[in-house]
């Protein structure tokens, strides 16, 4: 079998390694010109880090990446509203969270794919046979195989073509991220807290990634489609947050403007059907999400564990894929609208809603909250 992956992302590159890793022949192809360093930070929750264990690359992000040893939700006057201790995710799932640069991770799984990837190969169309599939390149070029992985994200050109027009949804909020050339002071550098302004979607993050390398990320409720010059976006996200906590202006001081990548924050409404012949979605092509869990990344290392245990055991593509989708959907669909519902709740206005929210997060029974860390975090792959 041959299985042609359309998108060197996250879920395409820990698709190949866990392919390689079953025998099964892969190629590679994604859009960029050239493997550059871009993004910002991205946090590998217990749940994606089990999967790299099982693939023979957890040690090689550990070393790249910081570990968060305690995880907070919190008001920007100081309360606190939720709170995850590092140390029992170890226990409990066999990982902590780890945070690191987005092109760290993107060149260790790179670097643990055994064929080169193909740049420059963006994906216009595929034809598809009895025996095979094509992929059709922008360039004019073509790379045929048995199964073909659309792993293009979000604005999937193979998921629109071949599989299913998704409904797109807006969030609501807009999001600023940056990595950060500071280093937090010890006690930050040890925890990631999310902080919660008074509603209307105000949120901001600092967590330290790597040295000298602090990922920042600010929402806010606004209008889709803005385009704000990052001169003046810096101005006001520092406006925004003149009264979160003091560490917080310290990274704002060299935060640089250039540095600053903007986008609205949609998801796809939940799908039914993510295969079609010989062409099977993967990740953001098949279930994008809100980054309200910090799932998204995660879901398509599932994704990408799963896709590959079933083309190996199964002799039937069809099959392999209805068993792939099966496992998959109902877990997906779940973190999709409960991250959907997260949005929806930070989005509430004004500090009597902000003050009902902030209550209604802390009054969730320690049971309960256990429960959705299971939920979340707690997945059987094998």
């Amino acid at each position: 079998m041959k299985v042609i992956i359309a998108g060197g992302g996250i879920g395409g590159l820990t698709t190949a390694i866990a392919l390689q890793q079953r025998g099964i022949t892969c190629e590679v192809y994604d859009a960029a010109p050239a493997n550059k360093a871009l993004g910002a930070g991205i946090m590998l929750a217990p749940n994606a880090m089990t999967v790299f264990d099982k693939l023979g690359v957890g040690h090689a992000l550990r070393a790249h990446g910081a570990v968060a040893r305690q995880f907070y939700i919190r008001y920007y006057k100081g309360d606190v509203l939720q709170h995850i201790d590092g140390s029992l995710l170890q226990q409990k799932f066999g990982s902590a969270s780890y945070g690191i640069h987005r092109a760290a991770l993107q060149q260790q799984l790179i670097e643990a794919v055994q064929t080169p990837v193909h740049w420059g190969k963006r994906c216009t169309r595929a034809e598809q046979t009895a025996e095979g599939v094509t992929v059709h390149f922008e360039d004019g070029t073509t790379a045929s195989g048995n199964v073909l992985v659309g792993a293009d994200g979000i604005h999937s050109v193979l998921r629109e073509q071949h599989v299913a027009k998704a409904r797109y949804r807006y969030s609501g909020q807009t999001c600023w991220r940056a990595i950060v050339p500071v280093n937090l002071p010890e006690r930050e550098a040890a925890e990631a807290s999310e902080v919660w302004g008074n509603g209307n979607g105000l949120r901001a993050m600092c967590m330290q990634v790597g040295p000298q390398q602090v990922y920042f990320w600010m929402t806010k409720r606004m209008p889709a489609g803005l385009k704000i010059p990052p001169e003046e976006a810096l101005a006001f996200i520092k406006k925004e947050l003149r009264h979160f906590p003091g560490y917080m202006h310290n990274v704002m001081e060299h935060l640089q403007p250039e540095a600053l990548i903007h986008s609205d924050l949609y998801d796809i409404a939940p799908m039914r059907q993510w295969y079609n012949g010989r062409i099977v979605l993967l990740g953001d092509a098949a279930h994008a999400t809100t980054p309200n869990l910090g799932q998204g990344a995660g879901q398509a290392i599932e994704d990408a564990y799963v896709l590959a245990k079933w083309l190996a055991t199964e002799k039937n593509i069809t099959s392999a894929f209805e068993k792939y989708q099966r496992q998959r959907r109902k877990r997906v669909h779940m973190l999709v609208r409960t991250s959907w519902q997260l949005a929806r709740i930070t989005n509430w206005k004004g500090p009597l809603l902000a003050a009902l929210r902030n209550t209604l997060l802390k009054s969730v029974p320690a049971g309960i909250a256990e429960k959705q860390i299971d939920l979340v975090y707690g997945v059987q792959l094998d």
